[in-house]
């Protein structure tokens, strides 16, 4: 009896032992794949966007997992009917429509030195021309582009234009220097006009004695 007891005890513990380590495995690959969760500040603008490839920005949405900034033609009731997006994502974060991928289509030109596709396939909304580009290590934003006008090289520009809050800062003013210590100069002394009448005075009474 007593051994049938130890052989039952072995097999329950030998059960219980497989199930905590198909339960263990699972969790140690989500928690390798979850994101840093790094978020922006709320209401704060991180990132400055200039106006580029024809584009202006209209609006700004200063999200905590998107920074989302809308663009309107720089010339309305011109030849460019498109409009755009700029959607910004911290570390970690992708748009909802990418399936959790990171971008990946055909190489661009880098942007301010990072690497940037030309997506195959849209993710910010459909029928739009999107390129996305790393704006630092594992934080990636994205450019769509939609309607008439709507090309690759124009979103390259607009990616362009975006770079984070404060890096156009304008130099803080300084005191103006005081003037150098010169020595001066001794003035020159110019007659009056009392001072040189009188010796014509003596010239004219000169030439007209005999």
């Amino acid at each position: 009896r007593r051994v049938r007891v130890r052989r039952a005890a072995a097999s329950a513990a030998a059960a219980l032992a497989v199930a905590a380590a198909q339960l263990t495995v699972p969790l140690l690959g989500q928690e390798a794949a979850a994101p840093p969760g790094e978020r922006f500040d709320a209401g704060r603008h991180a990132f400055d966007v200039g106006s580029a490839g024809g584009f202006t920005p209209a609006s700004y949405e200063a999200g905590r997992d998107v920074q989302r900034i809308l663009l309107r033609p720089e010339r309305p009731g011109g030849t460019l009917r498109a409009d755009g997006i700029v959607e910004m994502y911290p570390k970690g974060g992708l748009p909802p429509g990418s399936g959790g991928r990171p971008p990946s289509g055909r190489p661009a030109p880098a942007v301010h030195g990072h690497r940037a596709y030309v997506l195959a396939a849209p993710v910010v909304r459909p029928g739009a021309v999107e390129l996305a580009w790393e704006w630092k290590p594992g934080a990636w934003g994205y450019v769509s582009l939609k309607g008439p006008g709507a090309d690759d090289t124009r979103a390259q520009r607009v990616a362009l234009s975006v770079l984070p809050a404060g890096t156009f800062t304008r130099p803080r003013p300084t005191a103006s220097a005081p003037p150098a210590t010169t020595t001066p100069r001794p003035a020159t002394t110019t007659p009056s006009a009392g001072e040189g009448a009188a010796p014509a005075a003596e010239r004219t009474e000169r030439q007209a004695r005999p």
